[in-house]
């Protein structure tokens, strides 16, 4: 009598991708199923903007989407979502073009030998620079590449590698949380939702400072525990890969480097003000990105096929994201073709309506928080949300920035614990931390996090932030 061995099935949460696809397929079931509907759309006379008229929904004639419009509303989407995928393609391109000429790991390291003899100050200078470039979107899914920075800090440091990948990861989602000006998910969402690139800079900027604080210290506390005790770490060992350099190694810190920055730095300024003064919008911040990447290869003294090599690498390293703005757009194009998008939003706006416009703004964060966990991608899940999220809070008496702000927070401030995140399990496995030790670790932080958001949208809401 023969015996088998009976092996456990592992349910696996398929990739984003085949998420996005299964999402564009039920949409379309959902067209046969849903009853179609319509909302007016009105002129602002206030703002100027196009709002749903929250009194005129009605059902309408049933349009379920055929085969081939299924089939269509992938080009279609990616179509409909040029501007953006571009954008990602020209920050990701010509920023690869700056990180090459070394500035960026040659100012690090002149950091860490200026600091070195005040020891732990390192951790929140470090973390200031990372967070301004989490905040611009450049250091977001590319953060795995600096890993290697704060773990070699940490090495030295005498810290354990949950200090290096908090000074790094941490930091950057610290910025890009709250940006007030992040190109893969406040301009995203604000340009869904009508709103001009970069308004509510202030009180974004505000949350931005506390989440930041809050980070630092929770961070510095800890580090200064396992500096002062190795047996304070939550790992059972502290180890570090051969590979990681306990001093820095990317040389001096020269004038041209000194340019470059500022260049960077100075670009970014200049699209600030642009949005305010000449109503930049998305595709000026791609023009932006193109002066600093092409002045930071010349001042680097890289040559044009460099430069090029550079781009295109950049580009690589962008698709995954570019183009599940592209697919998240065709769920979209799906739901409108079926003209279900409305009414979707009318029975969302019913139980909404009736605990006031705070809750509402909370139920809009926690569905975000809970939605990211099947769609970890801050670009991907604005193209998803916000089509429904924008219309829906005109409905239930709360700004669009709010609503902006909820999906902001909802999808960033989760991408700090989820498994589901390619990014976060990228990162702690480079540094060999199980996830169940940094889940451990970093969760109190994260509701720290979800604390100031939640705040920040009661505050916003109170005082009609638009």
């Amino acid at each position: 009598m023969s015996t088998q061995t009976s092996k456990r099935v592992r349910f696996k949460l398929p990739n984003t991708y085949a998420l996005i696809f299964i999402f564009i397929i039920l949409a379309a079931l959902l067209t046969y199923i849903i009853p179609a509907g319509k909302y007016d759309i009105i002129q602002d006379e206030v703002s100027g903007r196009k709002i749903v008229d929250v009194e005129s929904f009605k059902f309408v004639e049933q349009t379920p989407v055929s085969i081939k419009q299924f089939l269509d509303s992938i080009p279609t989407g990616l179509t409909k979502a040029g501007n953006l995928i571009f954008m990602v393609f020209l920050v990701g391109g010509f920023f690869k073009i700056v990180t090459d000429t070394g500035a960026i790991d040659a100012g690090f390291d002149a950091a860490i030998r200026k600091f070195e003899s005040k020891a732990l100050l390192i951790i929140p200078i470090l973390m200031f620079i990372i967070t301004f470039l989490g905040a611009f979107g450049v250091l977001v899914s590319s953060a795995i590449a600096f890993i290697p920075i704060g773990l070699a800090i940490a090495k030295k440091l005498k810290l354990d590698p949950i200090c290096g990948v908090a000074m790094i990861y941490l930091a950057s989602y610290s910025g890009f949380v709250t940006s007030p000006i992040g190109p893969f998910n406040t301009l995203i969402g604000q340009s869904i939702a009508g709103l001009p690139p970069a308004s509510g800079a202030g009180l974004r900027s505000v949350v931005w400072v506390f989440v930041f604080i809050a980070t630092v210290f929770y961070t510095f506390r800890y580090a200064k525990k396992v500096r002062e005790d190795n047996s304070n770490s939550l790992l059972d060992e502290i180890r570090f890969s051969d590979d990681i350099k306990a001093s820095a190694s990317g040389g001096e810190f020269t004038l041209s480097h000194m340019l470059i920055i500022l260049v960077f730095i100075g670009g970014f300024i200049l699209y600030g003000v642009g949005t305010k003064l000449w109503k930049w919008g998305t595709s000026d911040l791609g023009a932006v990105m193109v002066a600093i990447g092409v002045l930071s290869g010349i001042i680097g003294r890289m040559s044009l096929d460099d430069m090029a090599k550079s781009f295109l690498q950049g580009c690589r390293n962008m698709v995954f994201g570019a183009l599940i703005i592209g697919l998240a757009r065709s769920i979209t194009v799906v739901l409108e073709q079926g003209n279900i998008i409305h009414t979707i939003i009318y029975y969302m706006s019913i139980p909404l309506g009736k605990v006031g416009p705070i809750l509402s703004s909370l139920g809009m964060f926690l569905s975000n928080l809970i939605f990211n966990f099947f769609v970890p991608s801050g670009s991907g899940q604005g193209m998803i949300v916000m089509p429904i999220m924008a219309p829906l809070s005109d409905i239930v008496g709360v700004t669009r920035q709010i609503a902006v702000s909820a999906y902001q927070y909802g999808d960033g401030m989760s991408n700090i614990i989820i498994p589901t995140s390619g990014v976060l399990m990228g990162v702690i496995g480079l540094a060999g931390i199980p996830y169940s030790k940094w889940l451990k670790w970093v969760f109190p932080l994260f509701l720290i996090w979800v604390g100031i958001g939640a705040v920040s949208l009661i505050v916003a809401t109170m005082i009609g932030w638009a």
